[in-house]
Order: C-alpha cells, then sequence, then structure tokens
C-alpha cells in the first residue's frame, strides 16, 4: 500500500514505504465493462453476504469482488484486531464500500464523516514509521481516491 513499509519493501532514501499509490483493481475491472464489480470485507458481513449473491446471480460474464484481507505478520497488528483493522478501513474511506452493477456505482456503505486516516494506519506496523507530512500525503491520496469513486456513483 502507498507508504506501507513491509519485508518486500525497498528501503531506498530518507522516506520508508511504498511511493506510489496502488492501482485500483475494482476500478479497472469496472472500467472493461464486467457486469458486477464490488468491494467488501469481513468487518461488514452483511453488506458481504449481498454482494455474494449479487455475484452468483451473473449469469452472461463474470463478477469481481475485491475483498479487504488482513495479513496478521506483513501488516503486524494482534490476532483479535482483524475486525477492527477492517473497520477502520472503512471508516476513514481507506477501503471504501462500493459495488457497481452494470455500469451502475453506489456506495453501500457511507461514512460521514470520515475518520482520519491515522485512525487506521495506527492499528498496523507497517505504517509505524510515518511521519505527520507522509500522514497528510497519505489522507490527501486517500479523500482522492474516494472522491473519483464518489464522483462515479452521480452519473
Amino acid at each position: 500500500p502507498y507508504l506501507g513499509w513491509t519485508t518486500t519493501t525497498p528501503n531506498i532514501g530518507k522516506r520508508k514505504g511504498k511511493k506510489v499509490p496502488s492501482k485500483s483493481v475494482p476500478l479497472i475491472m469496472a472500467a472493461h465493462g464486467i457486469p458486477y464489480v464490488a468491494t467488501g470485507t469481513i468487518a461488514y458481513p452483511e453488506d458481504l453476504l449481498k454482494k455474494l449473491q449479487k455475484a452468483m446471480a451473473v449469469k452472461d460474464g463474470m463478477s469481481y469482488i475485491h475483498l479487504l484481507s488482513p495479513c496478521i505478520l506483513g501488516w503486524g497488528y494482534a490476532i483479535p484486531s482483524s475486525l477492527e483493522v477492517c473497520r477502520a478501513a472503512v471508516e476513514t474511506n481507506y477501503f471504501p464500500l462500493w459495488e457497481c452493477e452494470r455500469g451502475e456505482y453506489r456506495l453501500t456503505h457511507e461514512v460521514d464523516p470520515p475518520k482520519p486516516i491515522s485512525e487506521y494506519t495506527k492499528l498496523l506496523r507497517k505504517f509505524a514509521h510515518l511521519r505527520e507530512e507522509d500522514l497528510e500525503d497519505f489522507q490527501e491520496m486517500v479523500d482522492k481516491r474516494f472522491n473519483r469513486i464518489k464522483a462515479l456513483t452521480r452519473l
């Protein structure tokens, strides 16, 4: 993830962590006209179940559901915190819950107001190196990415 630092991240320069935001695979899939695309997480099981049912109902093409699946070792958090980590990702708009059904985008869980990204990053060791300026950059990237999704829901 953007600014994340794991065992596979090169340590180059003054700032640790990945310097480039990740590509949004769900948005790429939706842009290719896949009949059903969605995001989901274990922290919102009812939302995920509805999306799985919609995905299985598609008979004229493929479906794609992008799941936020936390990694205890790679992300660096305590085992009982999986739901808290996933919930924080959604509540900060780091991982918004949305779906695109035949070109129609819809947020399935709106957060108003969203929590600052620091509420998510403080839970994970892979972000422990972030300074205040890094968190500001991270927040800007999260807001920009969320606003892009929000704009698609208005089309």
